[in-house]
């Protein structure tokens, strides 16, 4: 049973100290029902800046275990200690929480009150006189900031090579759970945050048509969004393609027998977090949920292992980004653990299943190079899957796209959608 609006709106901000006031750059008149919305900052307490501070401070580190026969790097065993030891120092030393506070401030931002959630999401105005809106869905364990490199020229784009009928208004929500949207009452996925963001859309908002794009959990979001409402949805696209629908053996094409081979074997050796994430969240949450650098730790070795940084994670996401978005699990109402909810949702709500169905709206995929293997399908496959219109081999950049490549990412979008403007 969900609980009143108004009691959890009090009770969550109470606990995380959120001010609201209206930017100065965002107006409640822009939506159709602004009774529905309310405006904020964050504004985290300094006690629990300090409390997070002195975990991290007193909190040991265990000695490094030697990488397997053949492997020349420590993070072939899941993290390498010396690399961590460094973050942790730079944390204590340099990480400015504030200056992070003021950047994640300078868009402005809401909270809107959806058949019982409070989702906070981000509404940036695009320039000239009829910019397009455009939904952007990140996961895990990715946040809402991974999009902020490319806010500006996709809203701006005369600023940035592009011309003003290029701009688009943008959408950015924090999926149930995660960011400073209110955790769910049993654990969801990709289906009901679907029908969230569609109301927020068309209701809420008051588009009638929208495009949505997003990788990882997102991907999944912005699928369902096609696939259930394609009366609003003019077009997606997705950085991660959502495998897992069948093809009968004796139907595919030696490039998909190839990749069915190669994914499932990639599954079984690099998924065991998502397996524990889904089967048995309460192990990782118990052992994390007091631990600021355990939880940097899982967060970090993901981050360090799907991006495409020749091992040395530092030169494609610098340790300011990737601690803004630790401390996006760390200072929010779920925490770290109440990101496993949406693992757990996938398997209560979507029973396994990434995608209902064929996809029949417009589909752009973008496929970086150091993506997850398995997101990485042969055309063919993907044409069973998706209605692809656009289907881009790119130059570089791993699964945190807009984090990685912000230029190549902005860019491919503007292309994408480059006739599906208002």
């Amino acid at each position: 049973m969900l609980i009143k609006n108004s009691i959890v709106f009090a009770i969550f901000f109470s606990c995380v100290s959120i001010s609201f006031s209206q930017p100065s750059h965002g107006n409640l008149r822009d939506f159709a029902h602004p009774e529905l919305i309310k405006a904020f900052k964050i504004n985290i307490p300094q006690k629990r800046i300090d409390d997070i501070r002195e975990r991290v401070l007193t909190s040991r580190i265990p000695r490094q275990m030697p990488p397997d026969s053949g492997f020349t790097s420590n993070w072939q065993t899941g993290m390498d200690v010396k690399w961590l030891e460094g973050l942790k120092q730079y944390w204590l030393n340099k990480y400015d929480w504030r200056k992070a506070e003021k950047r994640l401030n300078s868009y402005p931002q809401y909270i809107a009150h959806i058949d019982g959630y409070d989702i906070q999401f981000y509404y940036i105005k695009g320039e000239g006189k009829n910019p397009t809106p455009l939904i952007l869905t990140h996961g895990w364990p990715g946040s809402f900031y991974e999009f902020f490199k490319v806010i500006d020229p996709l809203t701006t784009p005369s600023k940035y090579g592009g011309l003003e009928s290029d701009a688009f208004t943008l959408i950015i929500p924090a999926l149930p759970g995660f960011g400073f949207s209110s955790m769910p009452p049993v654990p969801v996925n990709g289906m009901t945050t679907a029908k969230l963001w569609n109301k927020l859309m068309t209701e809420i908002i008051g588009y009638d048509k929208y495009l949505a794009q997003g990788g990882d959990w997102g991907a999944g979001v912005t699928s369902h969004l096609a696939y259930l409402f394609p009366q609003h949805v003019k077009a997606i696209s997705i950085n991660m393609f959502i495998w897992g629908t069948p093809v009968p053996v004796n139907e595919q094409t030696d490039a998909e027998k190839k990749y069915f081979s190669e994914s499932d074997a990639y599954w079984q050796a690099n998924f065991d977090y998502g397996r524990m994430q889904t089967n048995k969240p309460m192990m990782p949450a118990v052992a994390l949920y007091d631990s600021p650098l355990g939880t940097a730790g899982w967060i970090a070795e993901k981050f360090w292992a799907w991006s495409d940084n020749d091992g040395d994670l530092d030169k494609v996401i610098s340790k300011d980004d990737l601690l803004t978005d630790i401390m996006l699990y760390l200072v929010n109402e779920g925490g770290i653990d109440g990101s496993f909810w949406y693992y757990r949702g996938f398997s209560r709500e979507l029973k396994g299943v990434g995608l209902p169905g064929y996809i029949t709206v417009p589909t752009a995929l973008a496929i970086f190079p150091k993506e997850l293997l398995l997101a990485r399908p042969p055309l063919e496959y993907a044409k069973k899957v998706y209605n692809v219109f656009r289907f881009t081999n790119m130059q570089k950049g791993g699964h945190f796209a807009a984090f990685e490549q912000p230029e190549l990412f902005y860019k491919e979008i503007r292309a994408s959608f480059k006739d599906y403007h208002n």
